[in-house]
C-alpha cells in the first residue's frame, strides 16, 4: 500500500520564509549582522582614524562586534631611546583577527634594508609577496603587509642607524585572491608607519607616500 506524505500548507511555508528573512534583517542567530567600525574606536597607532577604519572594513572578516587594544611604549629617539614599540590588536567573535606592530630595528646605514628583513616579516608567505612604494621598502602578501621606514641617523641613538619595522598581520585569512584586501593591508601599514615615525621622534625622512 502506498503511503501519502502529509501536505505542508502554503501558508506555513510562507511563514517560515518570512521568518528567516526577518531573522537575517534583525541579526537574530544564525544570521549575525556585521559590527560597525567607528573612527572613535580604532587604535591610535594605526594613524589617521577615518583612513584606518576604511582599510579595516576591507580586511577584517565578519564579526558581530570588534574590539581594539592599543599600546605604545618607549621614548623618543632624540633622547637616545631605541626601545620604541607600538602594538594594535583587533579582536572579533573568534579572537584576534588582526595585529599591527611597529618597532625600531638596527640597520646598517640610513635607509638600508637588512638582507633577511622581508623573509622575517612575511614568514612562509614571502614567496607570494609583492612590493609597494613606501619607506625604504614595502612588501605585502594576501595576509600580511610590512614597511621599513628610516628613523634615526647614526649618533642619534647608540649603536648606529635605526629604522621602524611595521608589520600588519591578518589572522585567519580568507579571500586570498582579493586585491582589495592586499590594498587595505598596505594602507594600514603605511598609516601605522606614519604615526610611529612621528611618535618616535624620528630625525630621518620617512619616505612614505603623501
Amino acid at each position: 500500500m502506498r503511503t501519502r506524505k502529509p501536505a505542508i500548507p502554503l501558508a506555513a511555508l510562507l511563514a517560515v520564509g518570512l521568518g528567516g528573512s526577518a531573522a537575517y534583517l534583525f541579526g537574530v542567530p544564525p544570521f549575525e549582522k556585521r559590527g560597525g567600525i567607528g573612527v572613535e574606536s580604532v587604535c591610535a597607532s594605526l594613524g589617521e582614524p577615518a583612513k584606518a577604519a576604511r582599510a579595516l572594513e576591507r580586511v577584517l572578516p565578519d564579526a558581530s562586534e570588534y574590539s581594539f587594544d592599543d599600546s605604545v611604549s618607549g621614548g623618543n629617539v632624540a633622547q637616545g631611546d631605541s626601545g620604541y614599540t607600538a602594538d594594535c590588536f583587533v579582536s572579533g567573535d573568534d579572537g584576534v583577527l588582526l595585529s599591527a606592530r611597529a618597532q625600531l630595528i638596527l640597520v646598517g646605514s640610513p635607509g638600508s634594508t637588512p638582507e633577511d628583513w622581508e623573509a622575517e616579516v612575511l614568514g612562509d608567505k614571502a614567496g607570494e609577496s609583492g612590493s609597494f612604494a613606501a619607506g625604504s621598502k614595502g612588501v605585502a602578501s594576501a595576509s600580511r603587509a610590512a614597511v621599513l621606514v628610516p628613523c634615526a641617523k647614526p649618533g642619534t641613538v647608540p649603536g648606529g642607524s635605526y629604522s621602524l619595522s611595521v608589520v600588519v598581520d591578518r589572522k585567519k585569512a580568507t579571500g586570498e585572491g582579493d586585491s582589495g584586501i592586499r590594498r587595505g593591508l598596505t594602507d594600514l601599514a603605511v598609516g601605522a608607519a606614519r604615526y610611529s615615525h612621528e611618535k618616535a621622534g624620528c630625525d630621518l625622512p620617512s619616505e612614505l607616500p603623501g
